[in-house]
């Protein structure tokens, strides 16, 4: 986790520590006449080749595909199939983008259920990838594209849809833009509670863990969604598999904007449960370090820490080499937007931390921490200096 850099260009290089990243990305890896690049891919099949398995549970819906829709599937389906490279599937899937959304909604929603119902599925040699607003940029397979069409199209019946997604384990990438989908399209309480308890499952299931997807890794997020201290423990668990970097990493990250966007509760609940971060404690830290003391709540929650017997000093000194962390991951994200603070909060932040640094330092009950008060005293007075020239 990065931390506060102690020199004279703090503020101008990053006074708020500000790092921009993609979050996860280093751990993993359509008209009624037939476009042309579909023909081309589609000459490489023969006719018996391109039919489509039959669904046997196909969703009951108000309207039927057309024909001629049917068959615009079928050989897109076929084409991904041989589809040379990303570009030839990018080429592909804009095309079916484009007829989707010239059909009549119900049209096409009927089509995209259909074709899920089949359990046919191609790839189309393209990454999991998170635009702006949670929708793809890039999807995996034709199946996880057409779920994400599905959201686009029709909020709602992408929400019910995702509900027969998540009734069994296939793919952990269409379990992330499912759990999406249900998000976005069914917000009643019955909804949110399905949505926790199948976050909670997925996080939990060891065969995606132990081989985590980007999909996999992206529903983090549904975490943040949800809020609360529901799944602090699930988190708190994962976050100390440090033979999974990558699920290790994705805890780390949805933990700490839990904290940000409800410091009080989240902070409370770790300080509760100290055994949760056994093995973590300077990540515990950094999380403590996220600690407001404009806010009496939230200074009275970081007292209570760093007074605790149960704090050791070797996280009392990674939290006085941080506090307060003014660092923030910024990605796209499956359901949330990441908020950064503005230079004049984070200067007025600073100035009231060494505020309450030079009160500790007084005060008789911090009397065993002074050292780490006193560091800290030095290296906010710098910052400060520097906002303030």
């Amino acid at each position: 986790m990065p931390s506060h850099k102690n020199n004279s260009n703090r503020f101008l290089i990053g006074a708020a520590s500000v790092i921009i990243v993609v979050a996860l990305g280093t751990w993993l890896w359509h008209r009624q006449t037939q476009p042309a690049s579909l023909q081309t891919a589609t000459v490489a099949k023969t006719t018996n080749a391109i039919s489509l398995p039959t669904a046997s549970n196909t969703s009951a819906t108000a309207t039927s595909p057309t024909p001629a829709t049917n068959d615009r599937l079928k050989k897109l389906y076929a084409a991904l199939q041989v589809a040379p490279d990303t570009k030839t599937a990018r080429q592909l899937l804009a095309e079916l983008r484009a007829e989707l959304a010239a059909m009549p909604t119900n049209e096409a929603v009927a089509a995209i259920k259909q074709f899920l119902d089949s359990k046919a599925d191609a790839s189309t040699h393209l990454g999991f990838k998170v635009a702006k607003k949670g929708l793809l940029d890039e999807a995996p397979t034709l199946r996880t594209f057409l779920l994400d069409e599905l959201a686009r199209i029709d909020p709602a019946a992408a929400a019910d849809y995702s509900k027969m997604i998540l009734a069994s384990k296939d793919s952990p990438d269409e379990w992330a833009v499912a759990l999406r989908n249900l998000a976005w399209g069914d917000t009643s309480a019955d909804g949110r509670t399905l949505l926790e308890q199948k976050t909670t499952e997925m996080l939990q299931y060891e065969p995606w863990q132990q081989n985590p997807s980007t999909g996999f890794l992206e529903a983090f997020d549904a975490a943040v969604y949800v809020g609360g201290t529901g799944l602090m423990p699930v988190l708190t668990d994962l976050v100390r598999k440090q033979d999974n970097p990558a699920v290790a990493h994705a805890s780390f990250l949805a933990l700490d904007r839990l904290v940000i966007n409800n410091p009080t509760t989240m902070l409370a609940a770790l300080l509760a449960d100290p055994d949760s971060m056994q093995g973590r404690e300077t990540t515990r830290a950094d999380y403590f370090a996220r600690a407001d003391v404009r806010d009496p709540q939230q200074k009275q929650v970081l007292e209570n820490y760093l007074l605790n017997p149960k704090t050791t000093p070797a996280e009392i000194d990674a939290f006085a080499g941080i506090f307060p962390n003014a660092n923030y991951m910024i990605s796209p994200n499956l359901l949330t937007q990441s908020q950064t603070p503005g230079r004049d909060v984070l200067v007025n932040r600073d100035t009231e931390s060494l505020r309450a640094v030079q009160g500790w330092i007084t005060d008789p009950r911090f009397a065993q921490l002074l050292p780490s008060l006193q560091k800290m005293q030095v290296r906010l007075a710098s910052f400060v200096q520097q906002e303030n020239q």
